[in-house]
C-alpha cells in the first residue's frame, strides 16, 4: 500500500510518497523558480506514520534547520546494487558538508567510478533524505541534478545548510575530502 504526506517551503509544496516499509519517493519543488507556486496539493493516497515524520522533518530542513534525517526508512528496491551502495555513502555526508563525486567512487570501493556515482545520483528518488545535491566535482563545481530546478535548487539547498561559493563553484576548501585529509 502506498501513503503520502505533503511539506510546504517557502518554493511550494513537497511530497513525500512511502509503503510501509519506508519512504520510496521524495518529491520537493523547484526551487529555482522566483514565485511560490500554490500550495494545494492533492494525492489520491492518505498519510501514513513514516510519510507524516518524513514531511515534518523535511518541512523543518526547508524552514533552515538543522535536522537528522538518518532515522527516516527508505526503500531503495529499484537500484542496482552499486546505486545503492553509492547512495548508502551519500547518505552519510553530514548537513553543510560537500565531497567530490571522486570520493564517493572511492568510498564505494570503486576508484575511479566517479562517472557511475552520477549516474547512481540521478537516480535518487529520496532528494534530501538522500542529500545528493552535497555532492560536487572535485574542482567545486556544481554538476547536474535531477531534482526540479537543476543545479540552480542544487546552489539553493548547499547555500541553505551554509556551503560558501564563489560565483558558481564551491570554495573549495570545504570538500570534505580536503578536511579529512589535512
Amino acid at each position: 500500500m502506498m501513503y503520502s504526506s505533503h511539506f510546504l517551503t517557502g518554493y511550494g509544496t513537497g511530497i513525500v510518497y512511502a509503503t510501509e516499509q519506508g519512504v520510496v519517493k521524495v518529491q520537493i519543488p523547484d526551487l529555482s523558480r522566483q514565485e511560490t507556486t500554490d500550495h494545494k496539493v492533492l494525492t489520491e493516497y492518505g498519510p501514513s506514520e513514516i510519510t507524516v515524520h518524513a514531511a515534518h522533518m523535511l518541512q523543518r530542513y526547508f524552514q533552515g534547520e538543522r535536522v537528522d534525517l538518518g532515522d527516516i526508512p527508505v526503500v531503495l528496491d529499484a537500484l542496482t546494487r552499486f546505486q545503492c551502495k553509492a547512495l548508502n555513502v551519500v547518505r552519510n555526508i553530514p548537513y553543510g558538508e560537500i565531497c567530490s563525486y571522486g570520493h564517493v567512487a572511492e568510498r564505494c570501493g570503486s576508484p575511479g567510478a566517479a562517472r557511475a556515482v552520477g549516474g547512481a545520483l540521478a537516480s535518487n528518488p529520496v532528494p534530501i533524505i538522500i542529500p545528493c545535491h552535497r555532492v560536487v566535482a572535485s574542482d567545486g563545481r556544481l554538476t547536474g541534478f535531477s531534482a526540479p530546478g537543476g543545479e540552480s535548487t542544487k546552489m539553493i539547498l548547499l547555500k541553505l545548510e551554509g556551503v560558501k561559493f564563489k560565483g558558481s563553484f564551491v570554495v573549495k576548501n570545504q570538500l570534505l575530502i580536503h578536511r579529512i585529509s589535512r
